[in-house]
Order: structure tokens, then sequence, then C-alpha cells
């Protein structure tokens, strides 16, 4: 099997794509967890293992992993269909806003397996796909909306066809906590206050704090800066970009109170930290993706 990958340089914050083309041999994806990641058959069939849990796959079908699930997806001959790779930043961009954003976010925190229940379906997550890839591909002008938009659209459609029924966000009780989750991984690069956060949920600040440190043992501050870390230091180390462009895309005014943060809560600035990690970096390929 072969497959089309995007530049070497990702185009648009490391979100990745490519096409799964026939092979006499069948191929073994190993997803390190490092990235969410959406393989949609067309033809054919895949096995993907999970913990020590091996599931056949009939096309047409898609699989979802969330970040932070480690597991293999073994093509097999004659398999053609696409894949996608979405960093957690770019899916919190990417989620629709409001109430349905916490649903989706909240189906996509898990494992998905499914066979369309109509054709459509299966058609427009491929169309959503192919012009992912192609915008990849081609880098024309106005490529990051377009690959926004049909992040978004993507998204969705893989949320509809994961759902038993589609419900509204206030029929599913949520903790305190999960919403802020939630509502922070939607607007991390906002930098919304602690305030902002407990007036969207509803509840009052001291109320927020005590359900955070509950779950956490963290402020909502501590919790929201551990989260802006970690996303910065993915950019760090994946992103071709200077410092103060990842400063710009993490929601930092300038580069000089990013490197602040940075150094404040790291013990080093942004660059140290680039140089330090980077060698540490493992080759990057599509057969054995972060």
């Amino acid at each position: 099997m072969t497959a089309r990958n995007a530049p070497s340089t990702p185009i648009w914050e490391n979100v990745e794509a490519a096409i799964l083309q026939s092979s006499l041999t069948q191929t073994e994806y190993v997803l390190r967890g490092g990235r969410y990641h959406l393989f949609l058959l067309l033809a054919g069939t895949a096995t993907l293992l999970i913990g020590d849990t091996d599931t056949d796959i009939q096309a047409p079908a898609f699989v979802w992993v969330p970040q932070g699930v480690s597991s293999k997806v073994g093509i097999k001959a004659g398999t053609r269909g696409m894949v996608v790779s979405i960093p957690e930043l770019q899916l919190g961009i990417s989620l629709p806003s409001g109430s349905l954003g916490v649903d989706v976010r909240a189906a996509l925190a898990a494992p998905i397996i499914r066979k369309p229940d109509l054709k459509t379906t299966a058609r427009q997550l491929q169309i959503l796909t192919d012009t992912i890839h192609e915008e990849l591909y081609t880098n024309a002008p106005a490529t990051q909306d377009i690959v926004r938009y049909n992040l978004t659209l993507l998204l969705i459609q893989i949320w509809r066809a994961s759902a038993t029924e589609i419900r509204h966000s206030t029929a599913i009780p949520r903790s305190i906590f999960q919403n802020f989750v939630s509502l922070v991984e939607l607007h991390l690069t906002d930098h919304w206050t602690v305030a902002a956060y407990a007036a969207h949920i509803g509840v009052t600040k001291d109320r927020l704090t005590s359900a955070v440190q509950r779950a956490t043992g963290r402020s909502p501050l501590a919790e929201i800066h551990r989260k802006l870390l970690q996303e910065a230091e993915l950019q760090l180390l994946t992103s071709p970009q200077q410092i103060s462009e990842i400063a710009y895309k993490l929601g930092f005014k300038d580069a000089a109170y990013f490197n602040r943060f940075f150094r404040k809560h790291m013990g080093l600035s942004p660059g140290q930290f680039r140089t330090k990690k980077q060698e540490q970096l493992p080759p990057k390929t599509f057969a054995a993706w972060p």
C-alpha cells in the first residue's frame, strides 16, 4: 500500500492527511497517542488493536482514535480510504461553538468504530477528508480557513454517525469540572479569565474553583496554564514556525509575554526548550504517527 502524503512540513498547524491506496500486502499504522486520528475506509478491511482488543472492520466504515490512546491499525490488502491526523489544539479550535461543541467534544473523547447507517454519510465524510487533503497538499489561498471549516463539518459528521440518538447538552447532566475542561479546550487561545469560565458555565467563581480543585488538586487558573503549556510544548516540538508566530497562535499578545510565561513555569525560554528537546524526537512518518 502507498500513501500520498501531505507536504513534509504541514501547511496548517500540523494537521496531516493521506490517501490509503490498494496494495498486495497488509500495512500497519502505529498510533502513539499524540494526536487524534480518523481512518475512513471506503473499500476493503482493516483491524484495530487497542490494548488486548482486536476488532475487524469492513468498509464502508470509519475509526476514530482520540489523543492519548495508543493503538495499531492494520490495513489489509485491497483497502482504500483516507486518514486524517489532528493535534488537540486544532481540534479545539475546529469544534463548533456553544453546547454543540461540548457534545461533540465529549463524543470524541473515546474511540469510535462505526459503519455509517446511510451511504450519504460515508460520501460526506469522503468529500470532507478529500477536501482537507487537497488543501493541505496544494496550499492555495485561504487554505487555513477552508481546512478549519471542513474540520468542523467533519467532526460534526463523526458525532452524528457515532451517536445512537442526538441529545442537547441541557438534557445530559455534566459536572462543573467536565464543562470547564470542554470550555478550556474550546477557548484556550482566547485566554478567558476564570470568572469568564464560571459565568459561561453558570456557577460562581468560588464554586468552579472548588469543583476543579476536587477533581485535579489544582486551581482553575493552574489547570488552564497546564493545558496552555502542553500546547506550547507541542507547537515548539512539531512546528517549524518562529517563537513569535507560535506565541500569536497560542493567543499571546507578543513573544516577550509568551517567553515570560513559559520561562516562569518551565524554567527555561521557549527557544531553549525547543533546542534541548528537538533532538530527542523520533523520525516522523505516517507509519509511526505520534
